[in-house]
């Protein structure tokens, strides 16, 4: 296999896997909608330049150690890409979920306050009342 196919090759192949793998999170909820559909954009514009790429002669400029190392860079920082989108996706889920908790501890202490000032106000009430007596 010459170094063109190899080329070829991988791009569709690692467009292939992201898009399944930003369906996939986006099934199990690890990412969010908007860097799902982010990568399944690069993803499918990956497939299609991996489809309509013709590299000739790319063995003269390249050789195979070259390719194999550049393709190992390139991994490793989709790999890097893929786990800070992760890392942030699930800290924006997490991040929602205490908004929504923080929302219900203001709505049962304003609920609190105000039974704790009504049964202040009675108090004060019996209070006035037994004065008089």
């Amino acid at each position: 296999m010459d170094i063109g196919n190899l080329l070829k090759a991988f791009i569709i192949i690692l467009g292939v896997v992201l898009l399944m793998k930003a369906v996939l999170s986006l099934a199990k909820r690890k990412m969010t909608e908007p860097f799902c559909l982010v990568w399944a954009i690069l993803s499918c514009l990956m497939i299609i330049a991996g489809l309509l790429l013709q590299p000739y002669q790319l063995d003269h400029y390249v050789s195979k150690r070259v390719l194999i190392l550049i393709l190992l860079m390139v991994l490793s920082a989709v790999w890097g890409l893929w786990f800070i989108s992760t890392q942030v996706s699930i800290l924006m889920r997490r991040n929602q979920e205490l908004a929504m908790q923080l929302s219900l501890l203001n709505q049962d202490s304003e609920k609190l306050m105000k039974e704790l000032k009504e049964i202040k106000e009675a108090m004060n009430k019996e209070s006035l009342r037994s004065d008089e007596q």
